[in-house]
């Protein structure tokens, strides 16, 4: 059953999940979560005596929507089955998903809006949209979920950061460029960045990489709502660079490989995770783009060929049989994933307080979900990965995307401490 309500503005959602065709390794528990006492079970903010509420503010509408989109229904799939097995701590998971339009204004008026009625957040999307949010996610002891990688977010205990963070997949993805001889010590390359946390922190990774790898940088930025990156490209190919890195949204990325396909051909361009949609693939640029640009990313591409995602494919089909399936869905297929087993401990441990959940975080050391790379909690401040894949675009490929190198980090990536953590 699903229902549907409107707010003050915007597009809004209040989706009531329950019976669909999903599996996940945390559905597979009895429900009431195991040890647990529904009965006696401790509660402050969105749990009742039947439902537990969560949270989602995401993109519907703006530069990311279709990620988003595709975010949203791989935590659908998720809660849908959970709910088909009886809930979680014989309670049915409700959610709240509300649209900001990627603005942060809308997002904090939202965030007050559905405050008092959730548990937690199990989607924000939106690295400006978090950072805004962070001090009320403290003063509301709100476990966050952000679709957001910047390694600043991690300074707050609160967020559960279900990957790994832009600037370590920089560093990673430089450093397979130098190993696969595509750049070297003494090259130089282009950085290109979407103005605010997002791009920062991803020019934050390319910066440690460059100095570690003996390469110089010329770096250039874009707001979040520019389409055209001729200009950038112009400057680098006066700069004369040998690669290029993207923070961007996917237009920029579109845009940036499109027109270097003439003025910089031959240059590959390396992408953070979400710089990246499959519908890229219908435009223009989708030749150069399958040619010349490479994704960092620790969710697996939608037709990767695991158990884990063959099963979510057949899934996803049968919920969205007319809608394109592609790393979102994956993604938001993980952390939901990740989400209810925290849900399941809070619930073993009699507590789905806000603090109970949080306490039920920072005590997963190991998050596995065979879609999303291994993740560890336990260490409030830290990335709970460091690890990613590449992968490349491929026309033929649901989702737009293979993988060209598997789960991997590096030394470098080991080494490193975001500056906010040092």
């Amino acid at each position: 059953m699903r229902k549907q309500g409107t707010r003050a503005a915007g597009l809004v959602m209040a989706v009531v999940l329950t019976a669909a065709a999903c599996s996940t390794k945390a559905a597979e528990e009895p429900a009431g979560g195991g040890n647990g006492d529904p009965s006696e079970l401790a509660t402050d903010f969105g749990v009742t005596e039947d439902t537990i509420t969560l949270g989602i503010l995401t993109d519907l509408t703006g530069p990311f929507a279709a990620l988003s989109t595709a975010i949203v229904q791989g935590n659908e799939l998720v809660y849908d089955k959970i709910n088909a097995d009886g809930g979680i701590c014989d309670r049915q998971i409700e959610l709240i998903i509300e649209d900001h339009g990627y603005d942060v204004q809308r997002a904090v008026q939202l965030y007050a809006q559905v405050e008092p009625d959730v548990l937690g957040m199990t989607q924000l999307i939106g690295s400006p949209m978090t950072t805004a949010l962070l001090e009320t996610i403290t003063e509301t002891e709100m476990v966050t979920a952000p679709a957001s990688w910047a390694s600043t977010l991690l300074e707050n205990e609160y967020i559960l950061m279900a990957g790994t963070t832009y600037d370590l997949e920089m560093i990673n993805g430089l450093q397979y460029l130098v190993d696969e001889g595509i750049i070297a010590d003494g090259d130089t390359i282009g950085a290109l960045y979407v103005e605010g946390e997002y791009g920062a922190n991803g020019f934050t990774g390319v910066e440690f990489a460059a100095e570690a790898l003996g390469l110089e940088v010329v770096e250039a930025t874009l707001k979040s709502t520019d389409t055209d990156a001729t200009s950038v490209i112009s400057q680098f190919a006066q700069a004369g660079v040998a690669a290029v890195t993207l923070t961007t949204t996917p237009t920029q990325t579109a845009s940036a490989v499109g027109v270097a396909a003439q003025a910089l051909p031959g240059i590959k361009f390396l992408g953070s995770n979400p710089t990246f949609s499959p519908g890229l693939l219908a435009t223009p640029s989708a030749a150069a783009l399958v040619e010349n640009f490479l994704l960092t990313a620790s969710a697996l591409p939608f037709t990767a060929d695991t158990p884990e995602m063959e099963q979510l494919r057949t899934e996803f089909a049968a919920e969205y049989p007319d809608e394109p399936g592609n790393g979102g869905v994956t993604y938001g297929y993980g952390v939901a994933t990740i989400y209810s087993q925290i849900l399941k401990t809070a619930c073993d441990s009699g507590d789905m307080t806000r603090a109970g959940l949080l306490a039920a975080l920072q005590q997963t050391d190991e998050a596995v979900t065979g879609v999303i790379a291994p993740l560890d909690f336990s260490q409030p401040g830290s990335p709970a990965s460091r690890e990613i894949y590449i992968a490349q675009p491929d026309v033929e490929a649901e989702g737009g995307l293979t993988i060209v190198k598997e789960l991997f980090t590096t030394d470098l990536a080991q080494s490193y401490v975001a500056p906010a953590q040092s």
